[in-house]
């Protein structure tokens, strides 16, 4: 097992306690490791604040919050936030890069199906990308996404008129060199937007109605509406 509890035994529970009672964080409250077999190294995350995976409530119908992915996110939370101590953006970044790599390997390791673990370190990478690098950085990954997704599907429904346009979907991928250490995200950001993107839309098109509703009921019976869309979101 790649995950033990603090005294060295096959991990078999994670023990939690919601914070507050009916909040979004739990306290972790026995460490647990992780034996990373890439590199070697035995992480330990000490008893903590965690959210588990920080998956948006509206996405909960693709990637739950908690699961097999628990003890992985567990440990992203605490080795992310010893790399935000280190104070330095370079080093963070740095270290940042390792811990989401370990995370990857933790949810593959822990059964997380291939797609959604790469998907899952796709989304914290950009974090990563977007808090750390230097100013403007940011902003461009989102845009070279929007644009790299944007020429996928043109490309996509643009074949039925010329196989040729296919080439256009290999845009994304020429404009990710140049990123170095970064270029394999920025494979992934594009294309996993372009596959999945519509699906989130649709499933947006039938979540927001009911939200609307739920939001129109709470008001009128005196409630608050703005808790609709807890916990993921902070009301």
């Amino acid at each position: 097992m790649p995950f033990s509890d603090d005294q060295g035994a096959p991990l078999e529970r994670i023990s939690l306690a919601q914070r507050p009672a009916d909040g979004y964080e739990f306290d972790v409250l026995e460490a647990i490791r992780y034996d990373d077999p890439v590199d070697g190294i035995s992480y330990r995350a000490q008893p903590q604040a965690t959210d588990l995976a920080s998956v948006p409530m509206f996405l909960w119908s693709f990637i739950a919050s908690y699961g097999r992915q628990s003890a992985p996110a567990v440990l992203h939370d605490a080795q992310s936030r010893a790399a935000d101590e280190l104070g330095d953006r370079e080093a963070t970044l740095v270290r940042r890069r390792v811990d989401d790599r370990v995370f990857r390997t933790a949810l593959r390791e822990q059964g997380v199906p291939l797609l959604r673990a790469w998907l899952m370190w796709s989304w914290v990478s950009a974090d990563r990308t977007i808090r750390y690098s230097a100013p403007g950085i940011g902003l461009l990954l989102v845009l070279q996404t929007l644009v790299g997704a944007g020429l996928v599907i043109a490309a996509a429904v643009l074949a039925s008129t010329s196989p040729w346009w296919l080439l256009l979907a290999l845009v994304p991928a020429v404009l990710a060199l140049p990123w170095g250490a970064e270029r394999l995200l920025m494979v992934w950001l594009p294309y996993s937007a372009a596959a999945f993107g519509p699906l989130v839309l649709l499933h947006l098109i039938a979540l927001v109605p009911f939200r609307l509703v739920e939001a129109v009921v709470e008001f009128v019976s005196g409630g608050r509406p703005a808790d609709v869309v807890r916990p993921t979101f902070r009301a």
